[in-house]
C-alpha cells in the first residue's frame, strides 16, 4: 500500500488511470486520502477512476462477448456448464440488465463473471456501457468520500474489503461445487 501511496504522490494521475482499470475500490480510496493532503484534487480524481473502472469492466465484457480463452472453456465444461444453462444466464440478463449489470459491478470478487456473462450474453454494448457508468459513478462517489473522510484508516479499509472478497468468493465457489456434485449425481 505505501508503495502505490507513492506512486499516486509521485506521478499522480498518470498512474491513477491504469491502477483503476485494474483495483478501483482501494485505490478510489487512497486517493480520496490523498485529495485530503492536497495531494490530488477530487474533480480531476473522480472521472479518472470512473473512466478506468469502465474501461476495464469493457473488457472483461468484450473476452465474454468476442472470445473464451481455451482455459476457461475447460474450466466451464468441468463445471457442467451446458450451452441450455449460458441460454438460460442470457435470457435473464435480457430480462433484468440493470439489475444484474450493476450487481456484477457492485459485488467484489465476484462481479467480474457477471460482467463477463453480460458479454456472453450479447446484452447490447451500448446498454452495458450506460449501466456501467451510471453504477460506476455512484460506486465511486462512495469510495471517494470514504477515502476522504477515513483516507487514513486505507490499511484497515483494505483489510475488510480483502476479507469481504474473499468471503464471497469462498461462497461463490462453494455453491459452484455444490451444483457440480449435484450434476455428477445426476448423470450417475
Amino acid at each position: 500500500m505505501e508503495s502505490i501511496i507513492q506512486l499516486l504522490i509521485t506521478y499522480k494521475y498518470f498512474i491513477l488511470f491504469p491502477l483503476a482499470i485494474v483495483e478501483g475500490p482501494i485505490i478510489a480510496v487512497i486517493a480520496g486520502f490523498l485529495c485530503m493532503g492536497n495531494f490530488l484534487n477530487p474533480l480531476i480524481v473522480f472521472p479518472i477512476i470512473v473512466t478506468g473502472d469502465v474501461i476495464g469492466d469493457s473488457i472483461c465484457y468484450m473476452f465474454g462477448r468476442f472470445g473464451v480463452p481455451g482455459l476457461i472453456k475447460k474450466i466451464a465444461k468441468a463445471l457442467g456448464v451446458r450451452p441450455e444453462k449460458v441460454q438460460q444466464v442470457r435470457v435473464y440478463f435480457d430480462a433484468n440488465p440493470n439489475k444484474t449489470i450493476s450487481l456484477s459491478k457492485i459485488t467484489l470478487g465476484i462481479g467480474v463473471a457477471g460482467i463477463y456473462l453480460a458479454g456472453n450474453s450479447k446484452i447490447p454494448y451500448k446498454r452495458f456501457i450506460s449501466i456501467c457508468c451510471i453504477t460506476s459513478a455512484l460506486q465511486y462517489i462512495i469510495y471517494l468520500s470514504i477515502g476522504l473522510l477515513f483516507g487514513k484508516a486505507y490499511l484497515q479499509i483494505s483489510h475488510y474489503l480483502d476479507f469481504f472478497t474473499a468471503l464471497i468468493i469462498v461462497i461463490a465457489l462453494t455453491i459452484l461445487l455444490f451444483f457440480f456434485i449435484k450434476s455428477k449425481r445426476k448423470r450417475a
